[in-house]
């Protein structure tokens, strides 16, 4: 099991006693917005996400999306690699509950999952995918490095997003 530590945040794998948080996280109205609805309306819908998600991407991948706790275990957020079918690269992926932004913790986060990629996993370049419109997003992302690359189309939608990168130095 991974688990990677903070000056105040612990990132772990995401089990299914974690699906009432998942529940409440995917039904923020800015996760539904910006990330998009994956119609996770019940606590059966987040267990189901859970195991064919982020359990089934640390077997596969041995990377994954990671439950964002607090020191006293209060879940904040969710972050990690992401390894979708139609991006060479693995992204890097985050969502943080309203009472949680805009505090730093994204970011700690972020840069925890970013050196977890560089050091275990030995991974030299990420991108990242966000939604033009996700100003927040946008600046962390560049806060953190990564430089925007190109606007590509990921969905059936066909909404726009900007694809950014990241190179990690060994």
């Amino acid at each position: 099991m991974v688990k990677i530590e903070t000056s105040r945040l612990v990132l772990s794998e995401l089990t299914t006693q974690n699906a009432a948080f998942i529940l409440k996280l995917h039904n923020d109205p800015a996760f539904i917005k910006y990330i998009g609805n994956r119609n996770i309306n019940n606590i059966e819908d987040a267990v189901n996400y859970i195991d064919s998600g982020p359990k089934r991407s640390y077997k596969v991948y041995n990377h994954g999306l990671y439950l964002v706790q607090l020191k006293n275990n209060t879940p904040i957020a969710i972050c990690g690699l992401l390894k979708r079918e139609n991006l060479d690269l693995p992204d890097i992926g985050f969502a943080t509950l309203p009472n949680y932004r805009e505090m730093g913790y994204t970011y700690e986060a972020s840069k925890a999952v970013i050196d977890d990629a560089k050091k275990r996993l030995h991974i030299n370049k990420i991108s990242a995918i966000t939604s033009p419109n996700n100003k927040a997003s946008i600046k962390l992302l560049i806060k953190l490095g990564f430089t925007f690359k190109k606007m590509i189309n990921l969905d059936l939608n066909n909404k726009p997003a900007q694809l950014y990168t990241i190179y990690l130095d060994s």
